[in-house]
């Protein structure tokens, strides 16, 4: 089940940011939040084109607080609570939200990594039923446990790398991502080995909850390992502020959709 071309699919899911403000200084303020200054290169043309119409796709709308219009209230300010509301209000693109505008990135990744540690946390509690609660089905179900558990726990890790590298804008496959995968599949072997001696070790409930926490725990360790990679990589890329440019990229952007109106 795991396909990186939905991943790539949903990371380019076509779309266009429509933003309202009472003026025009607020509207280039809120536009700066999305595309700040210090970005440049690749990333700063993919989030100038996302604010464009010509971008085509859905109209996602964002307003400045005050403002009279319709979609998603951000403060240019203190902007984290309306970028959680806006990933929130459009769940299909949020990938591509991220993708296109930096500052969305480390919020939506941490969502992602915690989501799929919680999911991964259920998963391991299910499996572990059968080592602590004897029934006429325990080593039936304790066989399919010993491959399945370690499979979906891993699985679910490797689409959380495909997923966090789309954020950055790489290239998202198996190939692109083999290095990362390779050490999640050897990692899951040491990750399993302790939560089955966890289950040993504490007796009832208490070990499906050991187990439950190691892989919650383990899942959150490659979720973020794999994140702080991908940001160390965006990093390289960025220039220093010698070598910024000066003038206003989103102004000169703003200024032509006026003229063009």
């Amino acid at each position: 089940m795991l396909k990186p071309s939905r991943v790539r699919r949903d990371a380019e899911r076509p779309f266009h940011l429509e933003i309202f403000a009472d003026d025009e200084t607020g509207r280039e303020a809120l536009a700066r939040t999305f595309a700040p200054q210090h970005l440049h290169g690749l990333p700063r043309s993919r989030a100038l084109r996302h604010l464009s119409a010509a971008a085509g796709g859905k109209a996602i709308a964002v307003r400045s607080p005050g403002a009279a219009e319709g979609g998603t209230e951000i403060d240019w300010q203190s902007p984290e609570p309306g970028f959680r509301a806006l990933l929130q209000a459009h769940p299909q693109h949020r990938l591509a939200l991220a993708r296109a505008f930096p500052p969305l990135r480390n919020l939506l990744a941490r969502e992602l990594i915690h989501a799929v540690a919680a999911r991964n946390a259920a998963l391991a509690a299910i499996t572990a039923l059968p080592e602590v609660v004897p029934t006429p089905l325990s080593l039936l179900l304790a066989l399919g446990e010993f491959g399945s558990d370690t499979v979906l726990l891993t699985g679910n890790q490797i689409g959380l790398c495909f997923e966090l590298s789309a954020l950055c804008g790489d290239e998202v496959g198996w190939s692109a991502q083999i290095a990362p995968i390779a050490a999640i599949v050897l990692g899951a072997f040491g990750w399993r080995a302790l939560a089955r001696e966890l289950v040993g070790l504490v007796p009832g409930g208490i070990g499906v909850a050991a187990k439950a926490g190691v892989a919650y725990s383990g899942t959150l360790a490659v979720g973020v390992g794999l994140w702080q990679r991908s940001a160390r990589r965006s990093d390289t890329q960025m220039p220093n502020s010698s070598t910024r440019a000066r003038a206003s990229v989103v102004s000169l952007l703003l200024a032509r959709e006026r003229q063009s109106a």
